[in-house]
């Protein structure tokens, strides 16, 4: 199916809350997923705190990286249900592997600015976020 236009604010912010809490489930698990050895000391609550939230951010790596890319058909799971998809700018080909890394570490520079580069999106031009901008692709409706 060939993309019709680029996606705007609000339908990019419900795609990226499914995802949000498909991700806050399979994150927060995820250290209890990891061996561990019935030898080890308990964690303290810091440590807990810790590997989860390093848990999350690996599991959003590879949650994103590999379904934005040619992989994952540029959908993540939340994008599918609103039928959206990322592409590069230039010609809406798929997105490389490393197209995609780019991508997700300018989400997390966006978000950690106080979230103006995802905000920006909607008041862009081509609804780009500064994600979007640094790893030069579209969030498209297909």
């Amino acid at each position: 199916m060939e993309p019709v236009g680029t996606a705007g604010f609000g339908i990019r912010t419900l795609a990226y809350l499914v995802d949000a809490i498909l991700l806050s489930f399979v994150g927060g698990a995820f250290p209890y997923l990891v061996i561990t050895t019935a030898s080890s000391p308990p964690a303290s609550a810091g440590q807990q705190a810790t590997a989860s939230s390093g848990g999350s951010v690996l599991v959003s790596l590879i949650y994103f990286v590999i379904f934005w890319s040619w992989i994952g058909g540029g959908r993540t799971l939340g994008m599918r249900l609103f039928r959206l998809r990322v592409v590069r700018d230039q010609n809406w080909t798929p997105l490389s592997v490393p197209a995609a890394l780019v991508r997700w570490l300018g989400l997390w520079l966006s978000f950690a600015l106080c979230f103006v580069g995802v905000i920006w999106v909607a008041f862009d031009s081509r609804h780009q976020g500064w994600h979007d901008k640094i790893a030069r692709t579209l969030v498209v409706h297909a």
